[in-house]
């Protein structure tokens, strides 16, 4: 009884998430909300993005923490994870490989260095 609790708050902890990024953005036309597969990784907190380097891959990131919520943007590409308390997690891209920059709250939590 108890795991089945636990299952279904998770749930709507998760389902919350994509409602408040679909809310904030329902007006823009390059967002896309993507659909999760059902039990893909999800990251727990800010913390998991983290370990992002120069050297990390957008595919190296979605393998850790999970694919994205939604992405936005069309020449520069924004991957954005959602939370239950309505924040997000940036991920701006230009081309799908390199991670430019990881923002949560305003607040760079990651920049790629010039080369």
């Amino acid at each position: 009884m108890k795991t089945l609790l636990l299952v279904l708050v998770g749930l709507a902890a998760a389902h919350d998430a994509t409602a408040a990024c679909s809310e904030k953005r329902s007006r823009d036309p390059s967002y896309i909300e993507l659909s999760v597969p059902e039990g893909a990784t999800r990251p727990a907190a800010v913390g998991d993005f983290s370990f992002v380097t120069d050297d990390t891959t957008v595919d190296e990131l979605i393998a850790k923490v999970g694919p994205p919520d939604a992405s936005q943007g069309t020449r520069k590409i924004r991957l954005i994870w959602c939370f239950a308390d309505s924040t997000e997690v940036w991920v701006d891209t230009p081309d799908r490989v390199i991670i430019e920059t990881v923002r949560h709250k305003g607040r760079e939590i990651f920049k790629r260095r010039k080369k």
